[in-house]
């Protein structure tokens, strides 16, 4: 049973991308701050547990959605294309991730305010900015070119990597913006949203070559 490396290697480039763990830095920073380090790693693992499983869901089910829905892979990679493309677009221009609400300052129990502080945060943080739109649009898409179930188990074995770095990088995150400050953060980001415009575009035209294959010819 053949493996489609090249199809791994773009999955997990167009994955890190989307999930940017550079990016969520100053975000997460916000929101586990004046937290001590136990209740920091807890929450971490919690968020990054919950968008594992909707991640693996549309990965593996995402194509079985697809079909029972008669949409076909072209045109879910034109849609998802310019999903994809805003998203880009959006990390380009710094806009990509927003937190505004408060969060609680009470004392209570560790496990009554972890669970408090992770319903407070999964909404925007797991969703839609770790496993939002883009990110879910790349499993259907990565999930339905899979060849064979070897593939399948790569590419969830990729999520699963992706997102342990992510969980790294966010219980660092607090020594990472001490020590290198924002902005090199920031300029980071912005060469992941050039990379994932690049991708969407391939998406789109992957979509359109076949919805009008006379394009081509």
């Amino acid at each position: 049973m053949d493996i489609h490396w090249a199809l791994i290697i773009n999955f997990a480039i167009a994955l890190l991308a989307i999930v940017n763990p550079i990016e969520k830095i100053p975000l997460w920073v916000e929101a586990s701050k004046d937290e001590k380090f136990t209740f920091q790693w807890s929450l971490a693992a919690l968020v990054i547990l919950s968008c594992a499983c909707i991640l693996l869901f549309f990965l593996w089910l995402g194509k079985g959605l697809l079909l029972k829905l008669n949409i076909d892979l072209a045109s879910f990679k034109i849609g998802g294309g310019l999903i994809l493309l805003q998203f880009g677009f959006s990390m380009m221009k710094g806009t990509a991730v927003d937190v505004s609400q408060t969060l609680s300052q009470e004392k209570e129990k560790f496990s009554e305010k972890l669970l408090k502080r992770y319903q407070q945060i999964f909404i925007p943080i797991g969703v839609p900015v770790i496993a939002g739109p883009g990110a879910i649009t790349t499993m259907i898409i990565y999930g339905h070119q899979s060849q064979n179930w070897l593939d399948g188990l790569l590419l969830s074995v990729t999520v699963i990597l992706v997102l342990v770095l992510l969980l790294l990088t966010l219980v660092s995150g607090g020594l990472i913006v001490k020590v290198t400050g924002t902005l090199p953060l920031q300029l980071i980001s912005r060469v992941f949203g050039l990379i994932l415009i690049a991708i969407s575009v391939q998406f789109m035209v992957e979509g359109l070559t076949t919805v009008f294959p006379a394009w081509v010819s």
